[in-house]
């Protein structure tokens, strides 16, 4: 059981389309890798990740400038649009390598979205575990197995009333792609100086 916010469709893709996809995303994704200051340590990113998105994109003191949608990334979010009923126009992909990467505790909602807060996420490759819990009751947790081709559909108030995590496993070797589907009404980086 999920909370009714969150909407999990296991098997969205067909396994051989998402095995297609995983290899194209893969090979055709020019991923980067980040450093993130955390406690006056400056740590690598446990994941790489690559935007694409009409704005430019910034949080946890990253900034992702503007990027085209590639055909392929373009037709996944017009499908992904028609399963969820919302628009999107950008999307985050995050590389786990293997269970050694992961993300933190956080919500989806650091952009400018006027009012469209829905986020859809894409799950290719390696099954990972994915946590969700509720920001003030403590004992409403949530554990939901992330399978490639599942799409998972975070409606309503789930950003505002829940965070969820993406934790490290000891027993996953495998690389997962995980796209992150949003519509953003507008960039949220800090403006550049002349």
């Amino acid at each position: 059981m999920l909370p009714a916010e969150f909407r999990w469709l296991p098997g969205w893709l067909a396994p051989a389309e998402a095995e297609r996809l995983f290899g194209v995303i893969l090979s055709d994704t020019p991923w980067e890798d980040h450093q993130l200051r955390m406690g006056g340590r400056v740590l690598a990113m446990p994941r790489r990740v690559a935007f694409y998105g009409p704005f430019a994109y910034a949080y946890s003191g990253l900034v992702h400038p503007a990027r085209a949608l590639t055909p392929c990334l373009d037709d996944l979010r017009r499908r992904v649009e028609n399963a969820a009923g919302v628009p999107f126009n950008t999307i985050l992909l995050n590389l786990y390598r293997s269970g050694a990467d992961s993300v933190s505790w956080h919500s989806d909602d650091d952009y400018p979205n006027a009012g469209r807060t829905a986020v859809a996420s894409l799950s290719l490759g390696a099954t990972r575990r994915f946590r969700i819990a509720h920001k003030r009751r403590s004992d409403e947790r949530y554990t939901l197995e992330l399978t490639s081709g599942g799409l998972l559909v975070m409606e309503g108030d789930s950003q505002a009333s829940y965070r969820h995590a993406l934790p490290k496993s000891a027993a996953v070797a495998e690389p997962r792609i995980n796209l992150t589907f949003r519509y953003m009404a507008a960039s949220n980086a800090p403006p550049t100086r002349m």
